[in-house]
Protein backbone atom coordinates (compact mmCIF):
# COMPACT_ATOMS: atom_id res chain seq x y z
CA UNK A 1 0.00 0.00 0.00
CA UNK A 2 3.03 2.72 0.75
CA UNK A 3 4.63 1.89 -2.79
CA UNK A 4 1.18 2.66 -4.69
CA UNK A 5 0.86 5.59 -2.50
CA UNK A 6 4.56 6.51 -3.60
CA UNK A 7 4.16 6.00 -6.99
CA UNK A 8 1.19 7.91 -6.53
CA UNK A 9 3.31 10.94 -5.76
CA UNK A 10 5.63 10.56 -8.29
CA UNK A 11 2.88 10.25 -10.47
CA UNK A 12 1.37 13.61 -9.61
CA UNK A 13 5.17 15.65 -9.29
CA UNK A 14 5.74 14.68 -12.91
CA UNK A 15 2.43 15.44 -13.84
CA UNK A 16 2.75 19.07 -12.16
CA UNK A 17 6.46 19.04 -13.64
CA UNK A 18 4.56 18.93 -17.75
CA UNK A 19 2.51 21.23 -16.35
CA UNK A 20 4.77 23.94 -15.75
CA UNK A 21 6.69 23.53 -18.75
CA UNK A 22 4.01 23.59 -20.50
CA UNK A 23 2.59 27.11 -19.15
CA UNK A 24 5.94 28.11 -19.56
CA UNK A 25 6.06 27.59 -23.29
CA UNK A 26 2.22 28.41 -23.85
CA UNK A 27 2.43 32.16 -22.74
CA UNK A 28 4.93 32.61 -25.85
CA UNK A 29 3.32 31.09 -28.65
CA UNK A 30 1.40 33.96 -29.83
CA UNK A 31 4.78 35.80 -29.44
CA UNK A 32 6.74 33.17 -31.53
CA UNK A 33 4.60 33.08 -34.46
CA UNK A 34 5.07 36.44 -35.20
CA UNK A 35 7.92 36.72 -37.14
CA UNK A 36 10.37 33.66 -38.19
CA UNK A 37 13.05 36.25 -35.98
CA UNK A 38 11.29 35.85 -32.76
CA UNK A 39 10.37 32.24 -33.29
CA UNK A 40 14.08 31.17 -33.95
CA UNK A 41 16.34 33.77 -32.01
CA UNK A 42 14.00 35.79 -30.02
CA UNK A 43 14.45 38.80 -32.35
CA UNK A 44 17.95 38.88 -30.27
CA UNK A 45 16.06 40.07 -27.18
CA UNK A 46 17.35 36.99 -24.84
CA UNK A 47 18.77 39.56 -21.37
CA UNK A 48 21.47 37.85 -19.61
CA UNK A 49 19.16 35.68 -17.12
CA UNK A 50 17.71 34.06 -19.71
CA UNK A 51 20.77 33.68 -21.57
CA UNK A 52 22.65 32.57 -19.17
CA UNK A 53 20.29 29.64 -17.71
CA UNK A 54 19.30 28.64 -21.47
CA UNK A 55 23.48 28.04 -21.75
CA UNK A 56 23.94 26.77 -18.48
CA UNK A 57 20.72 24.18 -18.50
CA UNK A 58 21.29 23.11 -22.11
CA UNK A 59 25.05 22.12 -21.03
CA UNK A 60 24.28 20.24 -17.69
CA UNK A 61 22.40 17.88 -19.22
CA UNK A 62 20.79 14.18 -17.87
CA UNK A 63 23.35 12.32 -19.75
CA UNK A 64 25.70 14.49 -18.37
CA UNK A 65 25.48 13.16 -14.85
CA UNK A 66 24.16 9.98 -15.47
CA UNK A 67 26.70 9.36 -17.60
CA UNK A 68 29.94 10.78 -15.99
CA UNK A 69 28.71 9.76 -12.19
CA UNK A 70 28.69 6.26 -13.89
CA UNK A 71 32.60 6.93 -15.43
CA UNK A 72 34.00 8.19 -12.03
CA UNK A 73 32.26 4.66 -10.47
CA UNK A 74 34.32 2.85 -12.57
CA UNK A 75 37.69 4.72 -12.86
CA UNK A 76 37.87 7.83 -10.50
CA UNK A 77 37.27 11.69 -10.54
CA UNK A 78 39.82 12.29 -12.86
CA UNK A 79 36.88 11.38 -15.54
CA UNK A 80 35.97 15.10 -14.72
CA UNK A 81 38.53 16.12 -17.28
CA UNK A 82 36.82 14.08 -20.14
CA UNK A 83 34.05 16.63 -20.57
CA UNK A 84 35.62 19.11 -18.73
CA UNK A 85 37.71 19.85 -21.70
CA UNK A 86 35.42 20.83 -23.92
CA UNK A 87 34.01 23.42 -21.81
CA UNK A 88 37.78 24.62 -21.26
CA UNK A 89 38.33 24.67 -25.12
CA UNK A 90 34.91 26.74 -25.31
CA UNK A 91 36.26 29.48 -22.78
CA UNK A 92 39.51 30.06 -24.99
CA UNK A 93 37.60 30.22 -28.22
CA UNK A 94 34.78 31.85 -26.84
CA UNK A 95 36.38 35.11 -26.62
CA UNK A 96 37.89 35.50 -30.48
CA UNK A 97 34.53 34.13 -31.83
CA UNK A 98 31.47 35.40 -30.36
CA UNK A 99 31.40 38.53 -31.24
CA UNK A 100 32.33 38.33 -34.47
CA UNK A 101 29.48 35.54 -34.80
CA UNK A 102 26.77 38.26 -33.58
CA UNK A 103 28.54 41.19 -36.27
CA UNK A 104 27.87 38.51 -39.52
CA UNK A 105 24.45 38.46 -38.40
CA UNK A 106 23.90 34.81 -39.71
CA UNK A 107 21.54 32.32 -37.98
CA UNK A 108 23.40 29.28 -38.80
CA UNK A 109 27.03 27.80 -39.37
CA UNK A 110 26.27 26.88 -42.41
CA UNK A 111 25.61 30.65 -43.54
CA UNK A 112 28.85 31.14 -41.81
CA UNK A 113 30.00 28.98 -44.34
CA UNK A 114 28.32 30.41 -47.41
CA UNK A 115 29.85 33.80 -46.94
CA UNK A 116 32.77 32.91 -47.63
CA UNK A 117 32.43 30.08 -50.43
CA UNK A 118 29.87 32.07 -52.63
CA UNK A 119 30.18 29.88 -55.50
CA UNK A 120 29.71 26.43 -53.70
CA UNK A 121 27.03 27.79 -51.40
CA UNK A 122 24.79 24.99 -51.73
CA UNK A 123 27.13 22.19 -51.59
CA UNK A 124 29.13 23.42 -48.34
CA UNK A 125 25.45 24.45 -46.48
CA UNK A 126 24.46 20.86 -47.12
CA UNK A 127 27.23 19.11 -45.90
CA UNK A 128 27.65 21.22 -42.88
CA UNK A 129 23.69 20.96 -41.93
CA UNK A 130 24.24 17.33 -42.30
CA UNK A 131 26.71 17.07 -40.34
CA UNK A 132 25.67 19.08 -37.55
CA UNK A 133 21.95 16.97 -38.03
CA UNK A 134 24.07 13.73 -37.09
CA UNK A 135 25.46 15.82 -33.82
CA UNK A 136 22.62 16.94 -32.86
CA UNK A 137 20.57 13.23 -33.06
CA UNK A 138 23.07 11.78 -31.08
CA UNK A 139 22.81 14.57 -28.06
CA UNK A 140 19.09 14.54 -28.56
CA UNK A 141 18.68 10.26 -28.64
CA UNK A 142 20.69 10.79 -25.02
CA UNK A 143 18.74 12.74 -23.52
CA UNK A 144 15.29 10.44 -24.89
CA UNK A 145 17.34 7.55 -23.31
CA UNK A 146 18.12 9.32 -19.91
CA UNK A 147 14.77 10.19 -19.08
CA UNK A 148 12.95 6.88 -20.63
CA UNK A 149 15.51 4.91 -18.57
CA UNK A 150 14.43 6.88 -15.34
CA UNK A 151 10.94 6.93 -16.23
CA UNK A 152 10.82 3.29 -16.77
CA UNK A 153 12.48 1.60 -14.14
CA UNK A 154 10.93 4.40 -11.36
CA UNK A 155 7.30 3.20 -13.08
CA UNK A 156 7.91 0.08 -14.09
CA UNK A 157 6.82 1.27 -18.27
CA UNK A 158 8.03 -0.04 -20.69
CA UNK A 159 11.34 1.60 -21.94
CA UNK A 160 10.59 1.93 -25.80
CA UNK A 161 7.03 3.22 -25.18
CA UNK A 162 8.00 5.81 -23.13
CA UNK A 163 10.83 7.01 -25.40
CA UNK A 164 8.40 7.84 -27.89
CA UNK A 165 5.78 9.17 -25.07
CA UNK A 166 9.11 11.62 -23.93
CA UNK A 167 9.91 12.28 -27.73
CA UNK A 168 6.42 13.51 -27.81
CA UNK A 169 6.12 16.05 -24.94
CA UNK A 170 9.43 18.00 -25.84
CA UNK A 171 8.68 17.96 -29.62
CA UNK A 172 4.93 19.84 -28.42
CA UNK A 173 6.08 22.12 -26.30
CA UNK A 174 8.82 22.83 -28.24
CA UNK A 175 7.23 23.28 -31.65
CA UNK A 176 4.66 26.03 -30.16
CA UNK A 177 6.64 28.43 -28.70
CA UNK A 178 10.20 28.86 -30.14
CA UNK A 179 13.47 30.02 -28.12
CA UNK A 180 11.37 31.86 -26.12
CA UNK A 181 9.46 29.07 -24.49
CA UNK A 182 12.81 27.01 -24.66
CA UNK A 183 14.39 30.18 -23.08
CA UNK A 184 11.68 30.60 -20.11
CA UNK A 185 11.96 26.73 -19.43
CA UNK A 186 15.27 26.35 -19.34
CA UNK A 187 15.28 29.09 -16.04
CA UNK A 188 12.87 27.08 -14.29
CA UNK A 189 14.71 23.69 -14.96
CA UNK A 190 17.97 25.77 -14.30
CA UNK A 191 16.77 26.78 -10.29
CA UNK A 192 15.67 23.16 -10.47
CA UNK A 193 19.09 21.60 -11.03
CA UNK A 194 20.88 24.30 -8.35
CA UNK A 195 18.08 21.98 -5.87
CA UNK A 196 18.25 18.78 -6.65
CA UNK A 197 22.05 17.96 -7.53
CA UNK A 198 23.24 19.34 -4.15
CA UNK A 199 20.40 17.48 -2.46
CA UNK A 200 21.87 14.58 -4.47
CA UNK A 201 25.24 14.56 -3.55
CA UNK A 202 24.34 15.42 0.51
CA UNK A 203 22.49 12.29 0.16
CA UNK A 204 25.45 9.86 -1.16
CA UNK A 205 27.81 11.39 1.48
CA UNK A 206 25.10 10.87 4.04
CA UNK A 207 24.41 7.46 3.11
CA UNK A 208 28.04 6.59 2.98
CA UNK A 209 29.07 7.61 6.27
CA UNK A 210 30.43 10.99 5.55
CA UNK A 211 33.62 11.99 4.27
CA UNK A 212 35.36 10.66 6.52
CA UNK A 213 34.71 7.15 5.88
CA UNK A 214 34.49 7.81 1.83
CA UNK A 215 38.27 8.38 2.88
CA UNK A 216 38.81 5.35 4.94
CA UNK A 217 36.82 3.38 2.64
CA UNK A 218 39.40 4.09 -0.56
CA UNK A 219 42.56 4.23 1.82
CA UNK A 220 41.83 0.73 2.73
CA UNK A 221 41.30 -0.56 -0.86
CA UNK A 222 44.28 1.33 -1.81
CA UNK A 223 42.44 3.14 -3.94
CA UNK A 224 43.15 6.86 -3.22
CA UNK A 225 43.89 6.95 -6.76
CA UNK A 226 39.93 7.55 -7.20
CA UNK A 227 39.52 10.05 -5.41
CA UNK A 228 42.63 12.56 -7.33
CA UNK A 229 41.29 14.82 -10.15
CA UNK A 230 44.48 15.16 -11.22
CA UNK A 231 45.87 11.61 -11.49
CA UNK A 232 45.37 12.14 -15.55
CA UNK A 233 47.45 15.11 -15.73
CA UNK A 234 50.33 12.51 -14.99
CA UNK A 235 49.47 11.18 -18.14
CA UNK A 236 50.48 14.18 -20.53
CA UNK A 237 49.75 11.84 -24.15
CA UNK A 238 46.29 11.12 -22.66
CA UNK A 239 45.29 14.74 -21.69
CA UNK A 240 46.88 16.21 -25.06
CA UNK A 241 44.70 13.22 -26.76
CA UNK A 242 41.33 14.82 -25.16
CA UNK A 243 42.28 18.11 -26.08
CA UNK A 244 42.74 17.53 -29.34
CA UNK A 245 39.94 14.91 -29.65
CA UNK A 246 36.96 15.38 -28.99
CA UNK A 247 38.05 19.00 -27.34
CA UNK A 248 39.09 21.10 -31.02
CA UNK A 249 35.19 20.44 -32.04
CA UNK A 250 34.61 22.92 -29.42
CA UNK A 251 36.16 25.67 -31.09
CA UNK A 252 33.37 25.17 -32.95
CA UNK A 253 30.65 24.98 -30.88
CA UNK A 254 27.31 24.21 -32.73
CA UNK A 255 24.05 25.73 -33.71
CA UNK A 256 22.89 25.77 -30.14
CA UNK A 257 25.64 28.26 -28.77
CA UNK A 258 25.29 30.09 -32.21
CA UNK A 259 21.61 30.88 -31.63
CA UNK A 260 21.82 32.17 -28.12
CA UNK A 261 24.38 34.21 -29.07
CA UNK A 262 22.30 35.66 -31.94
CA UNK A 263 19.78 36.09 -29.83
CA UNK A 264 21.10 38.09 -27.06
CA UNK A 265 20.05 41.47 -26.68
CA UNK A 266 23.65 42.82 -26.99
CA UNK A 267 27.20 42.36 -27.72
CA UNK A 268 28.07 43.09 -23.64
CA UNK A 269 25.23 40.29 -22.18
CA UNK A 270 26.39 37.77 -25.43
CA UNK A 271 29.75 37.88 -24.19
CA UNK A 272 28.78 37.18 -20.41
CA UNK A 273 26.11 35.41 -21.02
CA UNK A 274 28.36 32.75 -22.61
CA UNK A 275 31.52 32.60 -20.26
CA UNK A 276 29.78 32.89 -17.30
CA UNK A 277 27.76 29.57 -17.39
CA UNK A 278 30.64 27.96 -18.69
CA UNK A 279 32.65 28.96 -15.65
CA UNK A 280 29.87 27.25 -13.70
CA UNK A 281 29.55 24.49 -15.40
CA UNK A 282 32.81 23.78 -14.87
CA UNK A 283 32.63 23.66 -11.06
CA UNK A 284 29.27 21.74 -11.39
CA UNK A 285 30.79 18.91 -13.51
CA UNK A 286 32.80 17.97 -9.84
CA UNK A 287 29.10 17.26 -8.65
CA UNK A 288 28.16 14.10 -10.98
CA UNK A 289 32.22 12.58 -10.57
CA UNK A 290 31.49 13.35 -6.81
CA UNK A 291 28.75 11.36 -6.87
CA UNK A 292 29.91 8.63 -8.85
CA UNK A 293 33.20 8.07 -6.67
CA UNK A 294 31.61 8.73 -2.88
CA UNK A 295 28.99 5.99 -4.26
CA UNK A 296 31.20 3.01 -4.80
CA UNK A 297 30.69 2.93 -0.73
CA UNK A 298 27.47 2.77 -0.42
CA UNK A 299 27.67 -0.02 -3.32
CA UNK A 300 30.84 -1.60 -3.97
CA UNK A 301 30.65 -4.36 -5.74
CA UNK A 302 27.53 -3.41 -8.03
CA UNK A 303 28.41 -3.49 -11.81
CA UNK A 304 25.51 -1.94 -13.38
CA UNK A 305 25.99 1.34 -12.04
CA UNK A 306 23.24 3.37 -13.73
CA UNK A 307 20.76 1.11 -12.02
CA UNK A 308 22.10 0.64 -8.62
CA UNK A 309 21.84 4.62 -8.80
CA UNK A 310 18.47 4.86 -9.64
CA UNK A 311 17.46 2.25 -7.22
CA UNK A 312 19.15 4.07 -4.57
CA UNK A 313 17.54 7.63 -5.19
CA UNK A 314 14.04 5.51 -5.39
CA UNK A 315 14.81 3.95 -1.99
CA UNK A 316 15.20 7.96 -0.35
CA UNK A 317 12.51 9.44 1.53
CA UNK A 318 9.30 10.07 -1.12
CA UNK A 319 9.87 13.77 -1.16
CA UNK A 320 13.95 13.68 -1.47
CA UNK A 321 13.54 11.28 -4.64
CA UNK A 322 10.71 12.74 -6.45
CA UNK A 323 12.91 16.58 -6.32
CA UNK A 324 15.99 14.55 -7.86
CA UNK A 325 14.47 12.55 -10.29
CA UNK A 326 12.69 15.69 -11.55
CA UNK A 327 15.95 17.33 -11.60
CA UNK A 328 17.71 14.66 -13.73
CA UNK A 329 14.45 14.67 -16.06
CA UNK A 330 14.94 18.53 -16.63
CA UNK A 331 18.73 17.95 -17.13
CA UNK A 332 17.69 16.39 -19.85
CA UNK A 333 14.69 18.05 -21.07
CA UNK A 334 16.22 20.93 -21.72
CA UNK A 335 18.96 20.15 -23.24
CA UNK A 336 17.15 17.88 -25.60
CA UNK A 337 14.69 21.03 -26.58
CA UNK A 338 17.26 22.98 -27.16
CA UNK A 339 19.20 20.60 -29.78
CA UNK A 340 15.56 19.95 -31.29
CA UNK A 341 15.09 23.49 -32.27
CA UNK A 342 18.37 23.67 -33.59
CA UNK A 343 17.81 21.19 -35.74
CA UNK A 344 14.62 22.49 -36.85
CA UNK A 345 16.64 25.63 -37.63
CA UNK A 346 19.23 24.10 -39.43
CA UNK A 347 16.69 22.36 -41.76
CA UNK A 348 14.76 25.04 -42.32
CA UNK A 349 17.49 27.86 -42.96
CA UNK A 350 20.08 25.86 -44.69
CA UNK A 351 18.17 23.16 -46.40
CA UNK A 352 14.36 24.42 -47.42
CA UNK A 353 15.14 27.87 -47.59
CA UNK A 354 18.70 27.95 -49.17
CA UNK A 355 18.50 24.87 -51.19
CA UNK A 356 15.41 24.47 -52.49
CA UNK A 357 13.00 26.90 -52.12
CA UNK A 358 14.72 30.45 -51.87
CA UNK A 359 11.10 32.46 -51.97
CA UNK A 360 9.24 30.86 -49.00
CA UNK A 361 7.33 33.13 -46.80
CA UNK A 362 8.29 33.63 -43.24
CA UNK A 363 5.54 31.89 -41.74
CA UNK A 364 6.42 28.64 -44.40
CA UNK A 365 9.04 28.84 -42.40
CA UNK A 366 8.18 28.67 -39.15
CA UNK A 367 5.89 25.64 -40.40
CA UNK A 368 8.72 24.07 -41.68
CA UNK A 369 10.86 24.43 -38.64
CA UNK A 370 8.23 23.28 -36.53
CA UNK A 371 7.66 19.66 -38.63
CA UNK A 372 11.08 19.33 -39.12
CA UNK A 373 11.50 19.58 -35.04
CA UNK A 374 8.73 16.39 -34.93
CA UNK A 375 10.55 14.41 -37.42
CA UNK A 376 13.91 14.64 -35.85
CA UNK A 377 12.40 14.03 -32.59
CA UNK A 378 10.26 10.54 -33.76
CA UNK A 379 14.02 9.65 -35.86
CA UNK A 380 15.72 10.75 -32.58
CA UNK A 381 13.70 8.43 -30.55
CA UNK A 382 14.11 5.79 -32.81
CA UNK A 383 17.78 5.82 -32.96
CA UNK A 384 17.84 5.80 -28.91
CA UNK A 385 16.13 2.37 -29.41
CA UNK A 386 19.18 1.14 -31.10
CA UNK A 387 21.96 2.63 -28.58
CA UNK A 388 21.88 2.16 -24.89
CA UNK A 389 24.96 3.33 -23.51
CA UNK A 390 24.04 6.86 -22.77
CA UNK A 391 27.14 8.60 -22.44
CA UNK A 392 28.47 6.90 -26.13
CA UNK A 393 25.42 8.04 -27.65
CA UNK A 394 25.67 11.40 -25.98
CA UNK A 395 29.73 11.61 -27.29
CA UNK A 396 28.87 9.79 -30.90
CA UNK A 397 27.93 13.03 -31.79
CA UNK A 398 31.14 15.41 -31.33
CA UNK A 399 33.22 13.12 -32.58
CA UNK A 400 31.07 13.27 -35.87
CA UNK A 401 30.99 16.88 -35.60
CA UNK A 402 34.96 17.21 -34.72
CA UNK A 403 35.74 14.93 -38.05
CA UNK A 404 33.77 16.90 -40.44
CA UNK A 405 33.31 20.48 -39.23
CA UNK A 406 36.28 21.64 -37.04
CA UNK A 407 38.85 21.79 -39.71
CA UNK A 408 36.69 23.56 -42.16
CA UNK A 409 35.73 25.85 -39.30
CA UNK A 410 39.41 26.49 -38.80
CA UNK A 411 40.20 27.04 -42.30
CA UNK A 412 37.00 29.77 -42.90
CA UNK A 413 38.81 31.79 -40.55
CA UNK A 414 42.25 31.61 -41.07
CA UNK A 415 43.39 30.56 -44.60
CA UNK A 416 42.84 33.02 -47.19
CA UNK A 417 43.45 30.65 -50.34
CA UNK A 418 41.12 27.82 -49.10
CA UNK A 419 37.95 27.72 -51.39
CA UNK A 420 34.53 25.73 -51.61
CA UNK A 421 36.12 22.87 -53.83
CA UNK A 422 38.54 22.31 -51.19
CA UNK A 423 36.47 22.77 -47.93
CA UNK A 424 33.65 20.28 -49.59
CA UNK A 425 36.31 17.74 -51.00
CA UNK A 426 37.78 18.26 -46.81
CA UNK A 427 34.55 17.29 -45.16
CA UNK A 428 33.53 14.30 -47.34
CA UNK A 429 37.54 13.14 -46.34
CA UNK A 430 36.69 13.37 -42.99
CA UNK A 431 32.98 11.62 -43.01
CA UNK A 432 34.25 8.89 -45.09
CA UNK A 433 37.46 7.98 -42.94
CA UNK A 434 35.63 8.20 -39.48
CA UNK A 435 32.64 5.58 -40.91
CA UNK A 436 36.01 3.70 -42.15
CA UNK A 437 37.82 3.79 -39.00
CA UNK A 438 35.20 3.20 -37.00
CA UNK A 439 34.02 0.06 -39.07
CA UNK A 440 36.43 -1.21 -40.98
CA UNK A 441 39.79 -0.46 -38.79
CA UNK A 442 37.51 -0.62 -35.32
CA UNK A 443 39.15 2.34 -34.31
CA UNK A 444 38.40 4.27 -30.84
CA UNK A 445 35.98 7.79 -31.31
CA UNK A 446 39.02 9.48 -30.35
CA UNK A 447 41.42 7.53 -32.78
CA UNK A 448 38.81 7.70 -35.43
CA UNK A 449 38.31 11.53 -34.81
CA UNK A 450 41.73 12.51 -35.22
CA UNK A 451 42.65 10.25 -38.24
CA UNK A 452 39.53 12.17 -39.75
CA UNK A 453 40.77 15.78 -39.09
CA UNK A 454 43.97 14.98 -40.89
CA UNK A 455 42.16 13.54 -44.07
CA UNK A 456 39.91 16.18 -43.59
CA UNK A 457 43.06 18.69 -43.91
CA UNK A 458 45.17 17.29 -46.18
CA UNK A 459 42.07 16.60 -48.88
CA UNK A 460 41.50 20.34 -48.74
CA UNK A 461 44.80 21.17 -49.22
CA UNK A 462 45.22 18.98 -52.11
CA UNK A 463 41.86 19.81 -53.99
CA UNK A 464 42.08 23.52 -53.12
CA UNK A 465 45.09 24.78 -55.67
CA UNK A 466 42.84 22.78 -58.49
CA UNK A 467 40.28 25.09 -58.25
CA UNK A 468 40.13 29.17 -58.36
CA UNK A 469 40.37 31.40 -55.31
CA UNK A 470 37.32 32.54 -52.88
CA UNK A 471 37.74 36.10 -54.19
CA UNK A 472 37.42 34.41 -57.94
CA UNK A 473 34.31 32.27 -56.59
Amino acid sequence: MGEVRAIDNYVVWLFLYIAIILVCSSIFIKKSVHSYAEYAVASRGLGFLFTFFTFFSTWISGATILGLATMSFKWGMDQYWFIAVTYIMGALSGPFFLLRIRKLNVYTLGEFFALRYTGHEKGVRLLVALSQLCRNMSIIGAQLVTIAFVVSISFGLDFNQTLFLTALFIVLYTTISGLWGVAVSDVFQGLLQMVGIPLLIYQVIRFAGGMENIVNFYQNIDGRAYLNIFASLGKPGEMLLLFVAPGLFFIVEDQTTWQRVNSSKSDKVAFWGYLAPLGAALLWLLVPCCIGVFSKVIFPNFTAYPVAFLDFVLGLSPTVSIIILVTILSASVSTCDSYLLASGMIFSQDIVKKIFKPNISEQAMIRVTRLSIIAFGILDAAVGTQIYDIFELYMLGAYIGGSVLTVPYLLTWFSKRMNGPGIIAGMLAGALTFYLGLRVFVLSYQMAMLVSMLANVMIAYLVCPLAKAPMAD
